[in-house]
């Protein structure tokens, strides 16, 4: 079928190499001699608005440029797909001689892409379904991590170390950063890379993987400060408490595609917090949407494995291989390689990763161990602060 056409859509939040994937379709899709490969604008959404545009029609020069870009070229969609949707979306397919569904994503999104498979395959339409993992989160089930996730971690590590320069210099007693992830602490953990010497911030580093106590964090925050006289630590976004509720999270009409409501400002409400308590000064910070949209923290690592990703997903629908998923794997060898399979996406939609035990040193630690799983993904190694 590679005289057929091609579609390409985004779901979820951009990352700052979602564009290498991107172009690794496009580059993959003109080599194959596909057709045409459609993209719409926004997400999958822009199928039902009738907004495309042809990618292979772009002029090259300009779509070789767009793996520097962070964001996305195309947009992407995070909102509900309804059943009477997906028809339409089938129907679109039909109508467009569409034969290769590449979609990029995390969980939900792979869970979008199953969907649209299945109700590709209830229409009687042949259709190859293949989905591309996207995430800062890191939080995607079967593959070893997720292109956008090293370069969120080399942005997370650097903005820690950076803060760490600045408190060192002029302490505020207490700072607390916060960092995107969800229910998940892959991204937090990857500050310990700040880290290079015992007293350099992180000074704490609090994962939704291990419920959080108030009382605990008080005593650790309160032992570091008679320890060293400041403080800088680390708090994920979706940190629960022992009952499993999220600590802080929006209110009213704030929420997600799925109806939850949104976690954060969990830095702030600490700070807070340690203020009353400790009776000193706090402060927090939020750099929220830079963690997966700051391009000069793009990893050379993740933004050639994301580019290979597309290219991959290609490959394999020609091969008609179908409602799979691309998995990056990391060979056992002393110099670090990343290879590429593929995983039945029934394995993997909907499902979330959770940093393993052997990495949880107990409340606010993160075992040193985490280094030699992050390190490789973030590019070159950050150089060492000078202490005069």
């Amino acid at each position: 079928m590679t005289e057929a056409n091609a579609l390409v859509a985004h779901g979820g939040g951009p990352t700052s190499v979602l564009n290498a994937t991107l172009l690794g379709v496009i580059e993959e899709s003109r080599a194959a001699k596909i057709h045409r490969l459609w993209a719409p604008r926004g997400g999958l959404e822009g199928i039902l608005r009738g907004d495309l545009v042809d990618l292979l029609a772009a002029p090259h020069p300009k779509v070789e440029k767009i793996c520097w870009q962070c964001g996305s070229a195309i947009g992407s969609f995070r909102g509900k797909i309804s059943d009477d949707d997906l028809n339409r979306i089938v129907q679109f397919f039909r109508a467009h001689e569409i034969r290769y569904f590449f979609y990029t994503g995390g969980n939900g999104s792979m869970g979008t892409t199953l969907r649209v498979a299945a109700a590709a395959r209830d229409a009687a339409y042949e259709l190859i379904s293949v989905g591309i993992p996207k995430t800062i989160d890191n939080d995607i089930c079967l593959t070893d991590h997720c292109p956008g996730f090293g370069s969120a971690a080399r942005f997370a590590a650097l903005a820690l170390r950076e803060m760490g320069l600045d408190q060192r210099a002029l302490p505020t007693p207490v700072s607390i950063v916060e960092v995107m992830g969800r229910n998940t602490g892959w991204l937090a953990a990857a500050t310990l890379l700040a880290r290079q010497r015992a007293d350099d911030p992180p000074h704490f580093i609090y994962v939704p993987e291990t419920l959080f106590d108030p009382a605990e964090f008080l005593d650790c925050v309160d032992r570091l400060l008679h320890k060293q006289g400041w403080v800088t630590g680390v708090v994920a976004e979706g940190l629960r408490d022992r009952s499993g509720r999220v600590i802080t999270s929006s209110r009213g009409s704030s929420r997600d595609a799925k109806g939850r409501p949104l976690a954060g400002d969990v830095a702030a409400r600490l700070a807070r917090l340690v203020s009353q308590k400790l009776r000193v000064r706090a402060r927090s910070e939020k750099p929220g949407l830079l963690y997966r949209a700051f391009a000069p923290c793009q990893s050379p690592v993740d933004r050639v494995e994301a580019r290979a990703a597309g290219r991959f997903a290609v490959q394999a629908a020609l091969k008609e291989r179908s409602e799979v998923m691309v998995s990056l794997k990391r060979p056992r060898s002393r110099n670090y390689f990343c290879t590429f399979s593929l995983v039945p996406l029934s394995h993997v939609a909907d499902k979330e990763r959770c940093l393993p035990a052997k990495y949880l040193g107990g409340s606010g630690n993160i075992r040193d161990s985490y280094r030699r799983y992050v390190a490789p993904l973030i590019g070159p190694a950050l150089d060492p602060p000078i202490h005069l």
